[in-house]
């Protein structure tokens, strides 16, 4: 009697560990690459790939890949109740074993959203120690301006949106309850780096993400050399429509924008309040239009207003 229980409790253990393969088998067999995820982060130099590749070849793929459990719905490929694996670390080391037959392990995230997976992927980042200055600037910007243009695109939802992140007190009676810190306070806090770095850090994500994918990452890495500041005034203009590819280009964008803000700066102190307020004026308006209508054109006109007042800070 006592024989046949231990055959049957061994049988089900062999059968449940049968089926924890099998499912984790299927799991990675259908992993689902999101290209917004993917280009998400900058990717690796061709000699950082070979290296990795290199190292996997080497010593097999040791740290898990990530991988953001949801269902069709949220990232808007299917039915709702259909549960799918997206990746969301690992690309480089997925492509390399897919490739070449090396196992690897994964690790299953639960997220509300994608906002949240951007959050996440840009901590990871932050978290590595092998970062240069550029690139921890870059990703510190990014997470930035990631939540910001969250809340102008969720602007439908009662719940997250945040229009402006300050309003002065009778300007807008729809600006109200506001949280007592901006985002850009709040990730200055979480970093350990003052408001005003967070803000230029967002700028040079902004510019960065201008640059074609190569020239990008050849900043990042310090391969190419090129001051920081022009990268930053190529975030408020409004003039690149494909991304830029030579360096020398840069400065064709940049020239105008540093004219402006040249210009701006011999106004005298007084008359750039003056026109700054102006512009705020102009964005609240815009704002409290399209809170009222939720049409799209408004919106539009709210993100150009947007725009032309973040010229002139």
């Amino acid at each position: 009697m006592a024989k046949n229980i231990k055959l049957s409790i061994a049988s089900k253990a062999r059968e449940a560990i049968t089926n924890s393969f099998s499912s984790l088998e299927a799991i990675k067999k259908n992993i689902v690459i999101l290209d917004e995820l993917k280009s998400f982060i900058p990717s690796l130099l061709d000699t950082e790939f070979d290296q990795l590749k290199t190292n996997l070849l080497a010593n097999g793929c040791k740290d898990p890949l990530l991988l953001w459990e949801t269902t069709q719905d949220v990232i808007s490929q299917g039915p709702a109740d259909e549960t799918v694996y997206v990746l969301i670390d690992g690309h480089n080391r997925h492509r390399i074993c897919t490739e070449y037959g090396i196992n690897f392990n994964t690790q299953l995230l639960p997220f509300d959203n994608i906002l949240k997976v951007k959050e996440h992927m840009i901590d990871l980042q932050l978290g590595r120690r092998n970062l240069n200055p550029q690139q921890i600037s870059y990703f510190r910007g990014l997470r930035y301006n990631n939540e910001k243009n969250n809340l102008f695109n969720n602007f439908y939802s009662k719940n997250e949106v945040e229009l402006v992140e300050n309003s002065p007190n009778g300007q807008n009676d729809h600006l109200e309850n506001f949280p007592e810190l901006t985002t850009a306070q709040r990730l200055a806090g979480q970093y350990n780096v003052g408001e005003k770095t967070i803000r230029r850090d967002a700028d040079f994500a902004k510019g960065l993400d201008k640059l074609s994918p190569d020239l990008k990452n050849e900043v990042l890495s310090g391969k190419t050399k090129i001051e920081r500041i022009k990268i930053q005034l190529l975030a408020k203009s409004n003039e690149v429509h494909e991304p830029i590819s030579e360096i020398n280009q840069i400065e064709l964008y940049v020239k105008p924008v540093f004219d402006i803000t040249k210009s701006g700066s011999k106004m005298g102190l007084s008359s750039v309040d003056k026109l700054a307020k102006q512009k705020f004026n102009n964005l609240l308006k815009a704002i409290d239009l399209v809170y009222k209508t939720r049409k799209l054109e408004d919106f539009d006109i709210a993100q150009r207003a947007f725009e032309d007042f973040k010229v002139i800070l």
